[in-house]
């Protein structure tokens, strides 16, 4: 029998989503950039998790994407939901707030630079991540730094969508918290 954590790229539910499939190549290249994103924002300069806490974050997302659509859930969301819950689950947890807004601003600064790739080269049509260049330059519910404002509707909604996932998470991966990473035996095999 196959174990439950492999699966086959052409039956993952976002390749199979109805009316809107994603192709396997899409897939893999969201995963690839939301992994990205979760290396970047666990890790030093951002939320400055352990290193341990960040695989099993990915390991999280890998597994509820397996079971869910991308279609379905925001991404990065997501990811923001598997960071806050890698973290307890590692034992170095980082408060809601904190890991909301050093994501916003992190995202943020991927879309400001896109933006700016997409004008340099001359983009007829510079809507990046959903956001037109008004929107990522000027949102009420952000600063100029691009700090999200802790008393916005846009952090009180992504705090409420974030607890939410993290419990959306939970059951999707039937609760399995404990990750065997190949680091340990990796450093038993180098130390041995």
């Amino acid at each position: 029998p196959i174990p439950t954590s492999c699966f086959e790229e052409n039956h993952l539910p976002s390749v199979l989503h109805q009316p809107d499939p994603m192709t396997p190549e899409a897939e893999r290249q969201a995963r690839r950039r939301t992994c990205r994103f979760i290396e970047e924002a666990g890790g030093q300069r951002c939320l400055r998790l352990p290193r341990v806490a960040i695989a099993t974050a990915t390991v999280f997302f890998h597994r509820f994407y397996a079971k869910q659509a991308f279609q379905e859930h925001d991404r990065f969301e997501v990811a923001m939901a598997c960071l806050l819950l890698a973290g307890k689950t590692e034992e170095s947890p980082k408060k809601l707030d904190f890991v909301i807004r050093e994501c916003w601003k992190l995202r943020r600064k991927a879309q400001q630079q896109q933006l700016q790739n997409k004008l340099v080269s001359g983009g007829d049509s510079p809507n990046v991540g959903g956001m037109s260049p008004t929107n990522i330059m000027s949102s009420p519910s952000s600063s100029s730094g691009g700090d999200l404002h802790m008393k916005s509707d846009e952090f009180a909604r992504l705090k409420e969508r974030v607890l939410l996932l993290e419990r959306v998470i939970l059951h999707t991966i039937g609760f399995e918290l404990s990750i065997d990473h190949p680091f340990k035996f990796l450093i038993d095999c180098a130390q041995g």
